[in-house]
Parts: C-alpha cells; sequence; structure tokens
C-alpha cells in the first residue's frame, strides 16, 4: 500500500469513522477462518447471551485466533489508522440468519478501533452492517443508543450501507454508531470480528462484556 493510499484511508477513517479495505483477506484465509469458528461453534453453548447468533472468545478455545488478532496483518495497518499501537481485545463470530435478533443502532463506549471481517456476501436483504458515518466525533448526541431498542436512522442523510464481499475488511471505531437489519432472504451472513484498544489499562481491556455484536 502506497502512502498516498495509506493517507487517503487515514484521512476518511478519521472523518468517517469507519474504512473499507477491498479483497484485504484471501479466499484461502476466510475459509480457514470459517472453518475453525464453525468447529468452535459446534462444541460450545456459551454464545453471547442477548444474541443467539454470536460466538465471542474464540482466541480462549483456537489458539489460531489469538495468533490472528495479535499478528495477523490488519493489525499493522489499524495501529497506522490508529496512530497507536492496538491491543487485542476479544475475537467473535456470527451467523445471522432469518431467526437472528435485530442489532439496533448502538455504539460501544470505548476508545480504540474494531476489525469486521466480511465471510460471505453481505448486503441489504441478509443483514449487511450500517455505519452513521462521522458520528464518532458527536458521541454525546447519540449516547442514548442501546443495540436492544429499536431506532430508526435509517433515513439520516449520513447512513452508510457497508455491502460487502467475502475477504473484505471494515476497520471503524467502536463510538461509530452501527447496527444490522434482519436477514430477508436468509442467505448466509457470516462475520469475524475484533476489539481493540490502544490503552492495556483501560476497563475495556479487561473486560470482555461491553461489546456488542452487529
Amino acid at each position: 500500500m502506497g502512502a498516498a493510499q495509506l493517507q487517503g484511508l487515514k484521512n476518511k477513517f478519521e472523518e468517517d469513522g469507519l474504512v473499507i479495505v477491498r479483497r484485504f483477506f484471501k479466499l484461502e484465509q476466510v475459509e480457514e477462518i470459517c472453518r475453525r469458528a464453525e468447529a468452535v461453534l459446534a462444541n460450545r453453548t456459551d454464545c453471547s447471551e442477548r444474541y443467539s447468533n454470536v460466538t465471542k472468545g474464540l482466541e480462549k478455545v483456537d489458539d489460531y485466533f489469538d495468533t490472528l488478532i495479535k499478528e495477523g496483518p490488519q493489525v499493522s495497518l489499524l495501529e497506522k489508522l490508529l496512530g497507536k499501537k492496538p491491543i487485542a481485545i476479544t475475537s467473535s463470530f456470527f451467523t445471522k440468519n432469518k431467526n437472528s435478533e435485530h442489532i439496533h443502532p448502538h455504539s460501544d463506549a470505548m476508545q480504540g478501533g474494531v476489525i469486521w471481517v466480511a465471510l460471505d456476501p453481505t448486503s441489504q436483504k441478509n443483514g449487511c452492517l450500517h455505519f452513521l458515518k462521522g458520528s464518532h466525533l458527536r458521541e454525546e448526541e447519540y449516547a442514548y443508543l442501546r443495540p436492544h431498542e429499536p431506532n430508526d436512522l435509517s433515513e439520516h442523510p449520513d447512513v452508510f450501507e457497508a455491502t460487502m464481499e467475502p475477504g473484505d475488511i471494515v476497520f471503524f471505531r467502536p463510538t461509530t454508531v452501527h447496527w444490522s437489519g434482519p436477514n430477508h432472504d436468509g442467505s448466509q451472513r457470516r462475520g469475524f470480528n475484533c476489539f481493540y484498544t490502544g490503552d492495556p489499562d483501560s476497563d475495556a481491556a479487561k473486560s470482555q462484556d461491553s461489546h456488542q455484536p452487529a
């Protein structure tokens, strides 16, 4: 990645609170993530308490994920976007189908960065991620939002619909308002994410319970 392209990503990340990099992971890597995450899911019952389609703490079960979230190629790029070394907190695997809970607009009360990797094609039809661009710069304005409480921001002029293909990755600020709609067409929509903080002594780095899925 050239200096000009990197600066463009940094500018967009700072302005919008998110940036998508297409074809960041090769399809072979996507397949490996899927295979291992599905294996973890098949042998665990401790999914998210509120959201049945989320499996947290992959890195605690499979060392592959521990290495991926600490040493994967996303770490060095996130460090450039944040301007400081990111500390991996936890990773999750998402499987959204027609029966999955609707994740409403919300932000996460921590500083740092989040990565979300598409493992299947994502679109409005199967519940892709949505973001409110620039909302990370207006945290107090959106502090009332909760992922389990309906709030319709679909007509807001700053809404960005993150249509993605397998291997695409979105980097975003935890404080950027985000949500995902229902899976209308029932097609498979899996994703992998990881939360990072730049402060190893922060409360967020010590707790995995405050981070909400999408």
